[in-house]
């Protein structure tokens, strides 16, 4: 029996024992894909194994603490190459998401929600063909410590859907590696600038304390909310609006220019659009678009519907 299967009801007896089967299942299953289009055709064959090999070090590695097999995560990055040189510099955007199935009790519906969604535009790092990637929290390398940034990211965001702040080691881990890397020569592209989404910044902005309700609100809107909705829709649909409040919340009472409210909407908004069709008071429409003005427009297309 693993975590995602406890039946909520058997939650507090067995929350040990579950969060042990939860780590057993933090291993990820990432598909990996690469555009080399702006590659100079004749470095391209320096980029022939870069796939296959990021591919491995994601999958392969063992990124919980216990090693017992178990449910995967469902992952992808789109790696896309800017530019290169001959001395095997590249500067490139990825893009990174997540996904998890949404539950029927403790089953699975079949459907599956996504959890992140993030462009970063700017990843500079070296490939040198056929040395190895190693895993290394004291050395900063620019390409190992970009995947294993967004590997913790993955791991600590679906473990936060299932149990209230259980991503916080995963966190933590990715904070330590930002905090590494700005401190580094090669780090530049980690650094924060305004306005603007950052490594550092997104994971500086989710650990400050002041903006925990929004890792709290995360947990609702997936276990109290989607979760819920085959079997309690109108509680699901009141839990998953509250989250959706808290989230906004923080843009409007802490950072209009909140990373993390934006990647949430960015992520949720087509999500939360179909999934408020199940109301039959089509006026939430009218709060949705105002706790997300930037979707305004497709709240409004829906609640025509």
């Amino acid at each position: 029996m693993t975590f995602r299967k406890l039946s909520r009801c058997v939650l507090p007896a067995f929350l040990t024992f579950a969060l042990l089967s939860l780590s057993r299942a933090q291993e990820l299953n990432c598909d990996v894909s690469v555009n080399m289009e702006k590659v100079p055709s004749n470095l391209q064959d320096n980029l022939r194994s870069f796939e296959s090999d990021v591919e491995r070090y994601i999958n392969e590695h063992r990124w919980t603490n216990e090693d017992f097999g178990g449910e995967k995560i469902q992952c992808a990055m789109n790696i896309i190459f800017l530019s290169a040189t001959q001395d095997y510099h590249y500067s490139a955007q990825v893009f990174v998401g997540s996904r998890r199935p949404i539950y029927v009790g403790n089953d699975r519906s079949g459907r599956e929600t996504a959890l992140l969604r993030i462009l970063d535009e700017q990843w500079d790092f070296d490939y040198v063909p056929n040395k190895p990637l190693y895993h290394d929290e004291y050395q900063f390398d620019a390409l190992a410590d970009g995947l294993d940034f967004y590997a913790f990211l993955i791991i600590g965001f679906d473990m936060d859907t299932y149990v209230e702040l259980s991503g916080t080691p995963y966190f933590q881990k990715a904070l330590n590696i930002a905090n590494l890397a700005v401190g580094s020569p090669g780090g530049t592209s980690w650094k924060q600038q305004a306005g603007t989404y950052s490594r550092f910044g997104f994971i500086d902005e989710l650990m400050n304390l002041k903006n925990q309700s929004f890792r709290v609100a995360f947990h609702q809107y997936h276990f109290d909310g989607l979760d819920l909705l085959a079997t309690q829709p109108k509680q699901g649909l009141e839990n998953m609006l509250q989250a959706i409040t808290s989230v906004a919340a923080i843009r409007q009472q802490f950072d209009p220019r909140s990373l993390l409210v934006k990647t949430f909407f960015e992520t949720k908004y087509m999500e939360i659009a179909d999934v408020f069709l199940q109301d039959p008071d089509r006026s939430v429409y009218n709060e949705l678009a105002r706790l997300d003005p930037t979707h305004q427009g497709t709240y409004q297309e829906y609640s025509q519907k």
